[in-house]
């Protein structure tokens, strides 16, 4: 069994994830020599980094590590084809990390209709499966940048026409790339770039120090002054929109705003004069219905007034839509479809005298339209029932830094739950600017949410969405399952942990859907006062080699508002594992996790014994670990329990109550095989009734990664003092 485990803080999905693969055999009857470790696929950039809707072309995607053997490559959206191209095997050996990788040949196929967006990128071969790499599918003719000519002047700027997608590489200190073209007075143009956006989840962009490209722009007019300049407009990436002040040459010039540079730093510009939106107001539309929107941005011609109509749909949430006008159709933005009936603030709501009523559940669309502004948003609530706010604005590529209050009448600040922690301001939430919380009254009567820019900035692009409805006891879904690889006929690890909010504390069921063909997930319930539990993955003996998408989700019983038990799944959201500076590990939220049924691996099998270990509080056991080792794999193999980096747990299999003693014998290097691992029950361990977990044998791949191989199913039973099982079926 194989995982490449990263340590991942995880939360419920924000995004729908689903996938489209391709297969090929063009190298799968190839055979190259067995590596003596066998390493995950380390992505990285794709050449070009941008493909238009409705193209068929060849395309590079570097890596570290061989793509020989590639059956399948998926998205995080359904549409794109892309097949293995390689007419024979390729080395890719593992370089520095200012390395690029090897370039490995791909043809790819987007549809017209693709939605444009960037998109993740996973690969599966016959020997493991990858890390994420991005592709920007666009609306416009593709240009790259002239190999091996010199692009960084005026003068000898490559020439270049709209629309279209010029991509290239700053690929070394102090690089600047210039692209001219034939400009006419008052022609509205836009330049965005897209930097940071098609390489921010690679894993091995910390190069010296630097990590993503921090992009900047500078559009020079015919007299060579610059007319325009732009720097971090969503995200790092640059953005400049302008109407031209005069015919003849101009010249944009791209370049990181600290003059680094890497064979990593791809990036891609739009190139247009088409409408170009920020975002629409109202950003939502409830489902069934017809909303006329304003389109706010550059390039409209006045002709800002469009229908948004979610008449036809069947399903709700966040996507990135176009929106057609007499001036042409608009780049994508993100909109919302909503099950809930929704509202316009209109920028009145800026004291307590003038908050905006709601009535749960409800959906709001507002923008500061100036600086230093409050809203104030009133709503009734009864005793102690909980309430859920969520504001998105940073998710969807708008600079608000919201901050959220909840207030009484005579204006004193409430206590909310952030994180499932009491506090009495809503801020950033986890690896975003956007905030949400849960609010429990402490009485009957009329309470206020109040928004605010942390720092009172206001304009065009300040707009958000605040939802708020009725909630109640609650939970989400974290973990450690980013990808995995696994041989026919063994088991692998992942971590499953669970954050329980509003006093739920019922029972929680892991679920894995979409395992490849041939695996399978050991059945694990989390009870009443357990978070924590290992995600055993097993391979039959006779699982094909293939690969798929999954996503993790947990599944309760939840009272509802209305008293009624509902059944509720939550979905893990998933984050993947980047380099940062030292060696050290870093997060960043993705959409895709993948496990792929691979050839026999590093270790070939992992067998723990007794499967069966019962337990009184105060008590110890012993389990005997062995493991079986290809035979070109030498190196230590570390067995445990928890996931760890350095002091830092990141997964964690034993229930509260049970650790894992230092008498266990864990490090296993040169001929030996066999370990000890060492339970230890304290005095007010609580009952648990065969709840699985597994021996996890860790293979170092890199400095900061390593394979989490896990042995047969064991089960772990505590009694009470005297060896009574309390939780047995009577």
């Amino acid at each position: 069994m194989r995982c490449i485990a990263y340590s991942i803080l995880t939360l419920s999905l924000f995004f729908c994830m689903s996938s489209q693969h391709s297969s090929v055999n063009a190298a799968d009857k190839k055979k190259t020599p067995p590596p003596s470790k066998i390493g995950f696929r380390q992505l990285v950039a794709m050449k070009p980094a941008a493909v238009q809707q409705g193209d068929k072309r060849k395309i590079q995607l570097h890596t570290s590590y061989t793509l020989d053997g590639t059956h399948s490559v998926f998205f995080d959206q359904p549409g794109i084809k892309m097949t293995f191209a390689e007419p024979k095997p390729k080395a890719a050996p593992r370089r520095g990390r200012g390395s690029v990788g090897t370039p490995f040949a791909f043809d790819i196929e987007v549809p017209k209709n693709q939605p444009t967006r960037v998109y993740e990128c996973r690969v599966a071969t016959d020997q493991a499966v990858s890390s994420v790499s991005h592709l920007l599918v666009t609306p416009y003719p593709v240009i790259e940048e002239v190999e091996k000519k010199d692009n960084n002047t005026f003068d000898t700027a490559q020439v270049v026409t709209f629309p279209s997608t010029i991509c290239g590489i700053c690929e070394k200190t102090e690089d600047l790339d210039c692209y001219k073209f034939a400009g006419k007075k008052g022609q509205e143009i836009t330049l965005q770039v897209y930097a940071q956006r098609v390489t921010e989840a690679i894993h091995t962009m910390q190069t010296s120090g630097v990590y993503l490209m921090d992009s900047i722009l500078t559009l020079y007019g015919p007299q060579k002054q610059i007319v325009a300049q732009n720097d971090n407009f969503i995200k790092s990436d640059s953005l400049i929109t302008i109407k031209l002040p005069a015919d003849g040459e101009y010249v944009f010039e791209i370049r990181d705003a600290r003059y680094k540079g890497t064979g990593k730093y791809a990036y891609c510009i739009e190139f247009s004069e088409t409408p170009f939106v920020y975002h629409t107001f109202p950003l939502a539309v409830q489902k069934g219905k017809t909303t006329e929107v304003e389109l706010q941005g550059h390039a409209l011609k006045g002709n800002n007034k469009v229908k948004f109509s979610a008449t036809d749909v069947k399903e709700t949430g966040w996507a990135r839509r176009t929106f057609k006008t007499p001036a042409g159709e608009t780049n994508s933005i993100w909109t919302l479809i909503s099950e809930h009936p929704q509202v316009s603030a209109r920028g009145t709501n800026i004291s307590s005298k003038t908050a905006l009523p709601l009535t749960l559940p409800v959906g709001v669309s507002a923008q500061f339209s100036e600086a230093e502004q409050t809203h104030f948003y009133k709503f009734k609530a009864k005793k102690d029932q909980y309430y859920f706010f969520k504001l998105m604005s940073n998710r969807i590529d708008l600079p608000l830094d919201c901050v959220m209050e909840v207030q009484d009448t005579k204006g004193k600040v409430q206590r909310i739950f952030v994180n499932g922690s009491a506090t009495t301001e809503s801020d950033d939430g986890l690896q975003t600017k956007d905030s949400e919380f849960y609010f429990k009254a402490p009485a009957d009567g009329d309470y206020t949410v109040t928004v605010r820019d942390l720092h009172d900035r206001g304009g065009e692009r300040f707009a958000y969405h605040l939802s708020g409805e009725l909630s109640g006891p609650e939970f989400e879904v974290y973990g450690e399952y980013y990808y995995a690889q696994i041989a026919p006929g063994t088991n692998m690890m992942w971590f499953g942990r669970v954050k329980r909010l509003n006093g739920f504390n019922g029972p929680i069921e892991m679920n894995i859907e979409g395992l490849p063909k041939g695996v399978t997930l050991e059945p694990v319930t989390l009870p009443p006062g357990v978070n924590d539990c290992g995600l055993i993955l097993k391979a039959a003996k006779d699982a094909p080699i293939n690969a798929s998408l999954v996503k993790i989700s947990g599944k309760a019983k939840l009272p509802g508002p209305d008293g009624k038990e509902i059944e509720a799944v939550r979905y893990g959201r998933i984050t993947c594992e980047i380099q940062s500076g030292g060696g050290g590990q870093a997060r960043w939220p993705i959409n895709t996790s993948i496990v792929g049924v691979t050839k026999p691996l590093d270790l070939l099998e992992v067998t723990a014994t007794p499967s069966e270990i019962v337990l009184k509080p105060g008590e110890s056991a012993e389990i005997k670990v062995k493991i079986k080792r290809s035979e070109v794999y030498k190196d230590p193999v570390t067995l445990a329990t928890s996931f760890m980096y350095f002091t830092s747990k990141f997964g964690e299999q034993l229930p509260p109550g049970v650790t894992l003693s230092k008498k266990s014998k864990t490090r296993l290097a040169g001929k030996t095989l066999e370990g000890t691992l060492v339970l230890e029950a304290s005095k007010k361990a609580a009952p648990i009734k065969r709840f699985p977990f597994a021996a996890m044998a860790r293979v170092g791949i890199t400095f900061s990664i390593t394979t989490n191989y896990a042995s047969n199913v064991l089960y772990l039973t505590l009694t009470d003092t005297k060896g009574k099982d309390k939780l047995a079926k009577k």
